[in-house]
């Protein structure tokens, strides 16, 4: 059944906005850096403008839950709250590092997938995925967890499972040393495109949510952080 979707993401220095109107998808993204709050709302109304419908007339609105921006991650949610309850929509969330993954597929078809989010102070937001089949489930190897850069390269280095092509996608390859040019025999390792979590890979995993009845309320919308200590910027 064709469906109407929006998406949305503010969880790092990216913000990215993507309509699916039935199989066809509008884009915009821009770097914001410390702009999300002013950007994402007009990013928002000038897309539905362009595909020529109203807020009301879609079947959801999809967020990204985190990990990421502490700040971003909750003008994301309340930005969802607020239009969900203005336009009477359920809500789907989706995992920041699981857009990276999506992602990845989207660029190099390779079903095998680690994806980063660069935490600051020595860490990073860190989750292997495989794809499953062609319908954009993806099976989590380990859960979303905050690691050092060292202890990700120890792990990948003692890893027996990691065999055939994968894409290291996310920041946090190219911002620590030890993981810059990291190798592995019999592993290939495809990095430095894939950078940032974008609107458009939310929903075709916001879409498989939507039609599994995966909905969240407005009030239900919670952010996912992995660490309760905010950075210092």
């Amino acid at each position: 059944m064709p469906i109407k979707i929006l998406a949305f993401d503010t969880t790092t220095e990216l913000c990215s906005v993507a309509l699916m109107i039935d199989h066809h998808i509008y884009d915009h993204k821009i770097v914001a850096s410390r702009r999300h709050s002013e950007e994402i709302l007009p990013m928002i109304n000038k897309l539905l403008a362009e595909a020529g419908v109203a807020l009301r007339s879609l079947d959801c609105i999809i967020f990204n839950r985190g990990p990421g921006s502490f700040v971003g991650i909750r003008i994301g949610i309340c930005v969802a709250q607020g239009l969900a309850l203005g336009a009477d929509l359920p809500l789907v969330e989706v995992s920041s590092l699981v857009v990276l993954a999506q992602g990845a597929w989207r660029i190099f078809s390779i079903k095998q997938v680690i994806s980063t989010i660069d935490a600051r102070m020595g860490e990073l937001y860190c989750a292997r995925y495989y794809r499953m089949s062609d319908n954009n489930c993806w099976r989590c190897y380990n859960e979303e967890s905050i690691l050092t850069a060292e202890t990700i390269a120890t792990d990948l280095t003692c890893s027996t499972i990691l065999k055939g092509s994968w894409v290291l996608a996310g920041t946090g390859w190219n911002n620590y040393v030890v993981l810059k040019n990291i190798k592995i025999n019999d592993t290939i390792f495809l990095k430095k495109i894939v950078m940032s979590p974008e609107a458009q890979d939310m929903l075709p995993l916001g879409a498989q949510s939507f039609r599994n009845k995966m909905f969240l309320t407005p009030k239900q919308a919670q952010p996912v952080y992995l660490r309760n200590k905010i950075v210092s910027t």
